[in-house]
């Protein structure tokens, strides 16, 4: 069962998201030796212990003294230890040594979570070396895109309304991925009927209406690449938030967010959605709005 949860309490208490954490270090690093921090922290939390066993060393002395208070202090309790977390170090060579360890002392139950600047393919790598870990604590990699801070969205005009009209606008550039598809817009996603996976997306112009019993796509720059689609079905991804000024749209929950984006990620297939050489996802322009693009370009040549 999937699980997620912020260490923010701020977050928790405004977004209604499950509060889930362990321990900083400094609390450790707090008390007179790391036993002592282990002990104090499981008398004021029995029923949610989770330490925090690498602030001086995993095997030699966090992990030691982890047990030491499970045992002493938990387990007369008939309570058991929720995890161990590991912040440093080799995570796949430490995670099967404290899973070993866990398991020789009684607490196979005993979960393995690690934390340390996480991203997908450090993840990744981990499963791949058949790391004994649980769950994932993913912070500074997920709230800052750390690749690319910079998001680089300029406003650009692409229609004008006038007498009722629609007049298209368009933005040309010597840069190819800066020149604009003009007018307003809508934007439609295929879906096969065979495995209602995702196959494409299509950007149309707004009054254009769209086949549901075959269609063609092409490449809008390489457009002798064509692909015809059929026994599919059809979705608006537009919609409307503001009309005529005024909000027209209830804002989901966080929760409703997450299970909405949980099952949209599903539609699409596992080749796309890989780390490494992924296979393109068609995002394409329809026959109509390409042709108004390529008459505006060649009017402002």
């Amino acid at each position: 069962m999937e699980q997620y949860g912020t260490s923010c309490t701020l977050s928790a208490k405004n977004f209604d998201v499950p509060a889930s954490g362990t321990m900083a270090h400094s609390w450790i690093q707090s008390f007179d030796s790391e036993y002592d921090a282990f002990k104090t922290y499981a008398e004021i939390y029995p029923n949610n212990c989770t330490f925090l066993i690498d602030t001086y060393n995993t095997l030699e002395s966090g992990l030691p003294n982890a047990i030491k208070v499970f045992d002493k202090i938990l387990k007369p309790k008939g309570i058991r230890p929720i995890a161990v977390r590991l912040d440093s170090g080799d995570l796949a060579y430490l995670s099967k040594e404290v899973r070993k360890k866990l398991d020789e002392s009684g607490y196979p139950d005993c979960k393995i979570c690690v934390t340390n600047s996480l991203d997908e393919k450090l993840i990744t790598s981990l499963f791949e070396q058949d790391a004994k870990i649980d769950s994932f604590g993913v912070g500074e990699n997920l709230i800052t895109a750390k690749s690319d801070p910079v998001f680089g969205g300029v406003y650009k005009l692409s229609a004008i309304e006038k007498n009722g009209n629609i007049i298209p606008k368009i933005k040309i550039s010597e840069n190819v991925d800066k020149i604009t598809n003009p007018s307003f817009k809508k934007l439609y996603r295929f879906y096969s009927k065979k495995d209602n996976k995702a196959i494409a997306d299509l950007i149309a112009l707004y009054d254009e209406k769209i086949s549901e019993k075959e269609y063609i796509i092409f490449d809008p720059i390489n457009t002798w690449k064509k692909k015809e689609l059929n026994n599919y079905y059809i979705k608006e991804l537009q919609i409307p938030v503001f009309k005529n000024g005024k909000l027209v749209y209830t804002p989901p929950t966080l929760k409703e967010i997450a299970e909405y984006s949980k099952n949209d990620l599903n539609t699409f297939w596992d080749e796309i959605k890989r780390i490494d050489n992924p296979h393109r996802y068609f995002v394409d322009l329809s026959k109509n709005l390409w042709k108004l693009k390529q008459s505006m370009l060649e009017e402002n040549k």
